[in-house]
């Protein structure tokens, strides 16, 4: 029998979705899940992430949220790795006993919202760059000049065309150019640093505080930047990493699936939020201008006198961290169409395209950091009810075992009632309705506990209340 290929070279085209690792192929190691994690989370939409956070109360609150809530909201989401590992299964297939395996069907196109949203919010920040690029050659003006718009577009198409070539070229050529992105932004957020505390010292910049509270807009919704708004985004930031499991389900072992992602993931964004949080106040000290809206990379950049090195090294990282949302994608679509006969490298393609129209959405709108508030805000209903029921039913309901016959198309354990499990589909409507419902219309109860905490609790003990009954017919 034919042997296959140690490392990354087990993941694009040979397996599918609903196909379950066979134990040979599981030879990811702890430090390689790491290191596929560091590079996974070294994006340039990170930085944007940590400039909000300093847009709460400085360097000192962006600190807070960094190295202290960020590795703990991270801890549930390296559980799901270690399902993952234990049962060979990707991400779309480890949603089944929860919610049935037909009732999967709807978790899994949020697993596809997940995916094409995070890959448009990259494009987007790493087509920035790109504009930069074009007006050095052309003369045609970047994003925030008169007229941006149509040399923005031009850029998004060609980040896209980019990205979708790597996607479908295969997991080689991906993984060279996330190891040289990675030593890119590195060397780019490293200089930042070192600029940043040679000009105006440490104290100084952690003396900065916003000249009052940041507040932006997408549409009718507000948003005041809060303690209680950040804790809510960055659960959404964290646990929209979705392909945990596509990754995990290639793990040595349990604990390498679930240590690995957590440590790769967590050193990766501790040091980009504080990168982007350290710029944004670098360039208030600097100017004596506050503004969290030019804060990704490319536009920090541009503003410590960066030159095209840099808008390069930041469209790799963009190209080499969007293959894994195009193959996360991938992969969801294969959960909802299993029967086909499209293989994994025509569905790359296929998510390839999709990804396009999404990435010009923020030139519509005029608002690139009430989009990217939203966006995290909006699918933070959808994850964190999503990834409570699975990680309540597998842990608390079924005890710490699935069945193999999770991979089935049909019939089995979890069949239910006609392929739905209800308590799971009720629970994650309820918990998505919570969210929403405590996020857009009490936005003081928010500002004081949450919108995710409020919908943990009800997705979670619903699914548990209900879900015991079915578990002992199925375990």
């Amino acid at each position: 029998m034919q042997q296959r290929a140690p490392g990354l070279a087990v993941i694009g085209s040979e397996y599918q979705a609903l196909d379950e690792i066979p134990q040979r192929a599981r030879v990811f190691g702890l430090w390689d899940q790491a290191a596929l994690w560091f590079g996974a989370a070294s994006l340039p939409a990170a930085w944007l992430y940590g400039a909000i956070m300093a847009g709460w109360t400085g360097l000192g609150g962006a600190l807070l949220l960094i190295l202290g809530i960020s590795p703990l909201v991270l801890v549930p989401w390296a559980f799901l790795g270690y399902i993952a590992a234990r049962t060979g299964g990707a991400s779309v297939a480890i949603l089944r006993p929860a919610f049935g395996l037909r009732g999967s069907v709807l978790p899994s196109i949020f697993y596809l919202i997940f995916g094409f949203g995070w890959a448009a919010v990259n494009v987007f920040v790493g087509s920035i760059g790109t504009s930069f690029i074009f007006k050095g050659i052309f003369g045609t003006p970047a994003l925030g000049e008169p007229g941006y718009q149509g040399p923005m577009a031009l850029s998004i198409l060609v980040t896209c065309a980019v990205q979708g070539f790597f996607a479908v070229a295969g997991h080689r050529a991906i993984r060279v150019m996330a190891m040289a992105a990675t030593i890119g932004l590195a060397l780019l957020g490293g200089y930042e640093t070192y600029l940043a505390i040679r000009t105006w010292g440490v104290a100084d910049l952690f003396a900065w505080h916003p000249p009052q509270t940041l507040t932006t807009t997408v549409g009718p919704f507000s948003y005041a930047i809060t303690l209680a708004l950040l804790l809510d985004l960055v659960v959404a930031y964290n646990w929209t990493w979705e392909f945990i499991g596509d990754f995990s389900r290639f793990a040595r072992t349990p604990q390498a699936g679930t240590a690995g992602p957590w440590i790769g993931a967590n050193v990766a964004q501790t040091w980009w939020f504080f990168v982007g949080a350290l710029g944004v106040v670098f360039l208030a000290v600097q100017t004596g201008q506050f503004d969290p809206s030019r804060s990704d990379p490319n536009s920090v950049a541009t503003g410590l006198g960066f030159g095209w090195g840099a808008y390069l090294v930041i469209l790799v990282a963009t190209v080499a961290t969007n293959a894994g949302n195009i193959y996360a994608s991938a992969l969801g679509m294969s959960q909802l169409a299993p029967r086909s006969g499209l293989s994994i490298r025509s569905l790359l393609a296929i998510a390839a395209v999709v990804v396009v129209p999404l990435s010009l959405f923020p030139l519509v709108v005029g608002n690139l950091l009430g989009s990217y508030i939203f966006f995290l805000d909006f699918v933070g209903a959808l994850v964190v009810p999503l990834w409570t029921i699975v990680l309540v039913d597998f842990f608390l309901v079924r005890r710490g075992s699935y069945s193999p016959e999770l991979f089935r198309l049909e019939g089995g354990a979890y069949w239910y009632s006609n392929g739905i499990h209800w308590p799971g589909v009720i629970s994650l409507f309820a918990g998505t309705a919570v969210y929403w419902i405590v996020a857009f219309g009490f936005p003081e109860l928010r500002s004081t506990v949450t919108a995710t905490i409020p919908t943990v609790i009800v997705a979670g003990g619903l699914h548990l209340l209900t879900a015991r009954r079915t578990a002992t017919s199925t375990n």
